[in-house]
């Protein structure tokens, strides 16, 4: 069986962490219970770039994690064993990338929290930016993929919601929305909505 006690913060910064499950038979289990605590591996991988604040993360479509890394201005990829590879090419400068999400494309798309863009990333690591009918100092700042097959993300300063198509077609909604309510984080809900956090 495996058994892993409640996560802990990672302490290192700039760095990503992973939680590794310990593989134990049952004579293990009262002492993994009556010691929860010491269950938990955790194992910190350093970004190749220094102070690049590491933000958002997502699983990629090709077995690896993919993460935003908002001060060094990339998007960064992690293998399972903890190889990263940083992209830049194609990315507006100071343009503090965010949030990252998994599209339906089979592409990981990311909100631009500097810029009036979202950006397409493919795992190859080439890189789109959109920005077309975003409305400009928006701070983009969350994004999830939608039951419709869209990309749907959040502007916190403009307190609108936006959806992209993978073709880059944006729309903006803003009805409903409580004025400088500063929508942050969003996801999709088991009830085909998206739900998002003011």
């Amino acid at each position: 069986m495996f058994v892993a006690s409640p996560a802990s913060a990672s302490t290192l910064p700039g760095s990503l962490a992973r939680r590794v499950l310990r593989r134990s038979g049952p004579a293990a289990l009262l002492l993994l219970l009556s010691a929860a605590a010491s269950a938990q591996v955790v194992s910190e991988f350093p970004i190749p770039t220094a102070a690049s604040q590491p933000t958002g993360i997502a699983a990629g479509p090709d077995g690896n994690l993919w993460f935003t890394e908002q001060a060094g201005n990339k998007i960064g990829r992690i293998t399972p064993a903890g190889v990263i590879t940083e992209f830049s090419t194609g990315i507006s400068p100071a343009s503090a990338p965010w949030a990252i999400a998994a599209g339906p494309d089979g592409n990981l798309w990311f909100t631009e929290q500097a810029a009036a863009r979202i950006g397409r990333i493919t795992p190859a690591g080439v890189v789109t930016e959109f920005s077309a009918g975003i409305s400009a100092n928006g701070q983009s700042l969350g994004i999830a993929a939608g039951p419709d097959g869209n990309l749907w993300f959040t502007e916190f300063v403009n307190s609108v919601i936006g959806r992209i198509t993978p073709a880059g077609a944006v729309t903006e909604f803003s009805a409903g929305l409580t004025p400088s309510s500063g929508p942050w984080g969003i996801t999709a809900g088991p009830d085909g909505n998206l739900w998002f956090t003011e």
